[in-house]
């Protein structure tokens, strides 16, 4: 099986078998992602997949764990998704469960109906950039979706039976959002009630400079790590969820934390503010060790 490169998947995946339903995101617009800015969007042949899924049978039978690239396979005609997913079934005895990434315009043409055909097919768990809660930004971001829509169909899915997985991007506000950012963000995380929860820090790179005066402009300013822990400060104590585990372990952040959500709330926020009391640079990741 040789994939069409690059492929992303999200660290929880390490393990997972990947099959390439689509190439590259059917949406595309978001100003903050470049990962699919060079590819062209398009759905797999179905004879592609179909030897895929075969010839990785014959090598790994024992498989528990699928996840589905690139970046919005559910936004494939369902009865195709179907195919596929009942041909992984089929394949894998011994498979858990199927996972990929959902985009919120996705989900939103899907029906509840649909979402359950697909949960029944061991699809489980739907990775979702809410990226922001504050519609503002979204609209200004391109995401494509209103913080409603966003909750909606992550609801839907959920109710559907399957387990969502989202995460929001510290600084993607700039200096002066960051407040409205983390607290809007953190109200369409309540709303939705997601299994799993992380942050990842914008990090743009060479970009920089293009982002803040062409993409964003006005006043736009990127945020500083310990204006960082301040936004995340802002979003964590304002979280109330019923059953989530909680991370921030991805590399992109300046400090790694995770725990389960409430039980674990009181006691983040405690590392939180030890980070931000004087500036704990021993608890924060250096430059050098972010985005590996």
């Amino acid at each position: 099986m040789n994939y069409d490169m690059p492929l992303y998947r999200p660290p929880s995946e390490g393990r997972s078998l990947i099959f390439q339903i689509t190439l590259g995101c059917s949406w595309n617009k978001c100003l903050f992602c470049g990962m699919y800015k060079g590819k062209r969007f398009r759905v797999r042949p179905w004879e592609e997949i179909e030897k895929d899924i075969t010839e990785m049978s014959w090598m790994m039978p024992d498989t528990r764990k699928v996840f589905l690239a690139d970046g919005d396979p559910l936004g494939v005609d369902t009865g195709f998704l179907i195919r596929v997913l009942d041909l992984i079934n089929e394949k894998f005895p011994r498979l858990e469960r199927i996972s990929t990434y959902a985009g919120p315009t996705n989900l939103m043409e899907k029906s509840l109906e649909e979402l359950r055909e697909l949960s029944e097919r061991k699809l489980d768990v739907l990775y979702l950039g809410i990226e922001t809660g504050n519609d503002a930004l979204l609209k200004k971001i391109c995401k494509g979706a209103t913080a409603d829509e966003i909750i909606e169909g992550s609801r839907k899915a959920i109710d559907a039976g399957l387990r969502m997985s989202t995460f929001i991007i510290l600084g993607l506000g700039g200096v002066e959002g960051s407040f409205d950012h983390a607290k809007d963000s953190a109200r369409v995380a309540n709303a939705i009630d997601p299994q799993f929860l992380a942050c990842l820090t914008l990090m743009l790179g060479q970009y920089e400079e293009i982002y803040e005066k062409k993409l964003m402009g006005g006043n736009f300013k990127l945020i500083d790590r310990l204006q960082s822990l301040q936004e995340l400060r802002w979003f964590v104590e304002d979280l109330d969820v019923s059953d989530c585990k909680f991370g921030t372990e991805h590399a992109s952040n300046y400090l790694p934390l995770n725990g389960r959500l409430p039980e674990d709330k009181e006691r983040i926020l405690e590392i939180i503010d030890r980070a931000l009391k004087g500036g704990r640079s021993g608890m924060l990741r250096p430059e050098w060790l972010r985005g590996l």
